[in-house]
């Protein structure tokens, strides 16, 4: 006799509920997605065509073998969808050598064997149309890049629902119910039962967790900005790398001029570092206006450290991200009924990550957490730092 199904209802049609729909569908479950919005939209954590995708990875060293999966994974989905997904220009990493974050990205490189070449800011100012201080250096690592949101989303969706997954948009979940039956009741009153959910609802999943557990999640404000420089600049904004500035203010991180989506020079500010600065938000309250205090850090990082690239804005953008404490993720299953799976508290740096982030979660649907890091469970955030 044949055996059932797991049935699993993934909250979240994002990257990584998409991500996870494919990975799990894969492994043979019955896989429904549910996402309150529509395939691609710019309320969430995905908007701004373009992500960042890096090995030298100054968030931990622990990052680099799921980017390197990642990226593997990035690559067979170019075979099978036909479209580009990564694009690998390089990444440059500039700031003081006594940063610590840059120190830790260099030593990211030194662990994995991560090709990287490190120059002063004099050579950086000769070979990239950036302007650092004196003293500062600045890491380039050949494999760094960026991935193409609409096109892996798409190749993503397009997998997930080829083994078999379906897509429900416009479908608000309002509660997962657990009990001898689990259950995710719909805003719409409709009530779904299933063996398994993966809870990957961006800025929106601290409102279907238990208060201990939503309390871990802080949904933040970013704006992305695209600025038009003078043409005679282009030539050489268009051959750049993919880059990140550690600053005084904050860690600023953009990229090459390009017609993704919008044309210009993209960037943003990553990290905040003014106290008060980076306010806690509502997810269904946040300000979508862009205001001139929005852009000023933009524009002043621009005229100090890359002055080709000033120009009248073209566009700008929120975007949301959703952190933890640690900036570290969430993935593992709840602690009051395992049959739930947690993918949150993706801290604004996780888009590269979806698909390790899928085959995680649908292992984890399957009982098997023997991959999931320690820095991704849910004891080590209760335990570490808290707002």
């Amino acid at each position: 006799m044949a055996t059932a199904r797991a049935r699993v209802i993934v909250i979240g049609g994002g990257t990584m509920g998409l991500a996870i729909a494919a990975a799990a569908a894969r492994e043979g479950a019955d896989v429904l997605v549910l996402e309150r919005f529509e395939h691609v939209h710019e309320l969430g954590s995905h908007g701004g065509f373009t992500r960042v995708t890096r090995q030298a990875y100054h968030e931990g060293s622990g990052y680099v073998p799921l980017v390197r999966e990642s990226e593997a994974a990035w690559e067979r989905l170019e075979a099978l969808s036909g479209a580009r997904l990564l694009v690998r220009c390089g990444l440059l990493e500039i700031g003081s050598p006594e940063d610590p974050e840059l120190q830790a990205a260099i030593s990211a490189c030194e662990e994995h064997g991560i090709e990287r070449v490190i120059v002063d800011a004099e050579e950086a100012a000769r070979r990239w149309p950036l302007r650092p201080p004196p003293g500062w250096i600045a890491c380039f690592t050949p494999s760094g890049g960026f991935v193409r949101v609409k096109a892996c989303m798409d190749a993503l969706r397009a997998e997930a629902v080829g083994l078999g997954a379906r897509v429900r948009y416009g479908a608000r979940a309002r509660e997962i119910s657990s009990g001898a039956a689990l259950r995710v009741l719909l805003d719409s009153g409709e009530l779904l039962p299933c063996d398994r959910v993966v809870l990957a609802a961006g800025a929106s999943s601290s409102g279907l967790l238990p208060r201990r557990l939503g309390a871990l999640l802080a949904v933040r404000r970013r704006v992305l900005g695209w600025s038009t420089p003078a043409a005679a600049e282009l030539g050489r904004l268009r051959a750049m790398p993919v880059w990140g500035a550690f600053c005084a203010s904050g860690f600023f991180y953009g990229f090459p001029w390009g017609e993704e989506g919008i044309a210009g020079c993209k960037l943003a500010r990553h990290v905040y570092t003014a106290p008060g600065e980076d306010a806690r938000l509502d997810p269904d309250a946040v300000d979508r206006e862009i205001h001139a205090e929005d852009l000023a850090p933009l524009a002043e990082f621009q005229e100090k450290h890359m002055p080709g690239a000033v120009g009248p804005w073209a566009a700008a953008k929120v975007c949301l991200y959703t952190c933890t404490p640690s900036g570290d993720f969430i993935v593992d299953t709840h602690p009051d009924d395992p049959r739930v799976v947690i993918a949150a508290g993706f801290s604004g740096h996780g888009f590269k990550f979806s698909p390790a982030i899928g085959r995680l979660c649908a292992r984890l649907c399957a009982g098997d957490d023997s991959d999931v890091p320690a820095r991704f469970r849910l004891k080590t955030h209760l335990s570490g730092a808290s707002w």
